[in-house]
């Protein structure tokens, strides 16, 4: 079973706080899409980071938002399992850890690459970069304390019901001391710079 589990980025709700899915700013009298981002490309205070910006949120954030939209809390992750078969809780538990792992690797890697081609003329837009990079590297920090946790639930966890094991791990993943992660603000901030609009995907 594909992995479902949204950790966002977004905090995804638990660790990044959920990103909107990424739909480039539209325009009502056209549906041809090069055109539409030509024009917001015009916008934009700086084009080469825009350009910077929107390749590397594509390649890192967005597959993160598409694969792991379901599970953003526990809830969710209820009604989710209502209409699909449930994989069991070892299964269950890999997947989750499978998804912070996987979500770590991508933050990590959009931060990376805005730290090193993440550079802009406009003042602004630099200090919501420097910004944003710092809070992705604490956001990390924090996914590897999750990570941690859940190396805690027992053999004997694994026992209990399908609820219950999975209330367990949503505890395992909400730590005492949470980072205060700006980095779904910062992104919305930066997006709002670039005149980039996003919608929440209708799931």
């Amino acid at each position: 079973m594909k992995n479902k589990f949204l950790v966002l980025l977004l905090a995804l709700v638990m660790v990044l706080g959920a990103v909107a899915c990424s739909n480039k700013k539209t325009n009502e009298n056209t549906n041809n899409t090069t055109n539409n981002e030509d024009s917001v490309a015009d916008k934009v205070v700086d084009e080469n980071y825009y350009n910077v910006y929107t390749k590397n949120y594509e390649s890192s954030i967005v597959p993160l938002e598409e694969s792991y939209y379901i599970y953003g809390n526990v809830d969710s992750a209820e009604k989710y399992y209502k209409d699909h078969d449930y994989p069991g809780n070892k299964e269950y538990l890999k997947e989750v850890k499978d998804a912070l792992v996987d979500s770590k690797s991508k933050v990590q890697e959009f931060i990376d690459n805005m730290e090193k081609e993440g550079k802009s003329d406009n003042d602004k837009v630099n200090k919501l970069n420097k910004e944003m990079i710092d809070d992705g590297k604490k956001l990390i920090e924090d996914i590897d304390k999750r990570l941690k946790k859940l190396d805690e639930i027992t053999d004997k966890d694994l026992e209990k019901s399908d609820a219950e094991f999975r209330r367990l791990v949503g505890e395992h993943i909400v730590l005492e001391k949470e980072g205060d992660h700006d980095f779904r603000e910062i992104l919305r901030k930066l997006d709002k710079e670039l005149n980039i609009e996003r919608k929440s995907p209708n799931r």
